[in-house]
C-alpha cells in the first residue's frame, strides 16, 4: 500500500506525481485491514482448534487402544483360569480314582475278621448309648468275630448286650449295626462309596463355581 498523508485542501497543494486518498477510500482501506486481522484471528482459532481436537482424537484412540489391551489381557487371564480349573477337576478325579483302587488293594492284605472289627468299633462309636445292639457280619466271619469281638466292647462299657449274627448280604468286612434308633451300615464298601461320592460331589461343587466365575 502506497503511503498517504491527510491534506487540508484550503492550505496544502499537492507536488507532482502525489496521489490522494479520498476519505472514502480511506475508510474502505481501513475496513480491508480490519477483515484481514480478524481472517488472520480466526484462522489462528481454526488452527488451535484443529490442534486440539487433534490431540483429544489422539488421546481417544490411545485410551481406546489401552482398553482393548487391558480387555484382551483380561480375557486371556480367565481362559488361562478355566483351562486351569479344568485341568485341576480332573487331576482330582484321577487322583480320586487312584487313592480308592489304592485304598481297596491295601485292604486286600489285612485279615478280614479285623477289618470287620475295626468297621465294628467306628460303628459302635456312634451308638454307644444304646444298651442292645445287634452286629451283622458275613456268615464265614461269624465266629471269629463271636470269638474277638469281647476285646472291642470292653472300650463301650454302655453297651450292655452285643449279638452278633450272620447276615448272608454282606461280603468281607461287611459290619451292619441294628440299634433300637435304626441301622448303621459300617462295611467297608459302604465306606468307600461313601468317601467316592464326597469326592465325586468335590470335583462337581468346583466346576460349578467355574461355570458361576464364567
Amino acid at each position: 500500500m502506497l503511503p498517504f498523508v491527510e491534506l487540508d485542501a484550503s492550505r496544502v497543494r499537492l507536488a507532482p506525481g502525489q496521489a490522494l486518498l479520498r476519505a472514502r477510500d480511506y475508510q474502505d482501506y481501513l475496513s480491508a485491514n480490519r477483515l484481514v486481522e480478524a481472517a488472520r484471528e480466526r484462522a489462528a482459532e481454526i488452527e488451535r482448534e484443529a490442534h486440539e481436537v487433534y490431540q483429544e482424537q489422539k488421546r481417544l484412540g490411545w485410551e481406546a487402544g489401552q482398553e482393548e489391551a487391558r480387555l484382551r489381557q483380561a480375557g486371556l487371564i480367565q481362559a488361562t483360569l478355566l483351562r486351569c480349573n479344568r485341568y485341576y477337576r480332573q487331576v482330582d478325579r484321577q487322583l480320586g480314582e487312584v487313592v480308592l483302587q489304592a485304598v481297596r488293594k491295601v485292604l486286600r492284605h489285612y485279615d478280614a475278621v479285623e477289618l470287620t472289627l475295626a468297621a465294628t468299633r467306628e460303628a459302635l462309636a456312634l451308638v454307644s448309648n444304646q444298651k442292645q445292639v445287634i452286629l451283622h457280619v458275613q456268615p464265614e466271619q461269624l465266629a471269629a468275630v463271636r470269638e474277638q469281638v469281647a476285646r472291642v466292647l470292653k472300650d463301650f462299657p454302655e453297651v450292655g448286650y452285643l449279638e452278633v449274627v450272620g447276615d448272608a448280604r454282606l461280603d468281607q468286612g461287611g459290619c451292619i449295626l441294628e440299634t433300637e434308633i435304626g441301622i448303621i451300615d459300617a462295611s467297608l464298601d459302604s465306606q468307600l462309596a461313601a468317601l467316592q461320592a464326597a469326592l465325586t460331589e468335590s470335583v462337581a461343587r468346583s466346576g460349578e463355581e467355574e461355570g458361576d466365575a464364567g
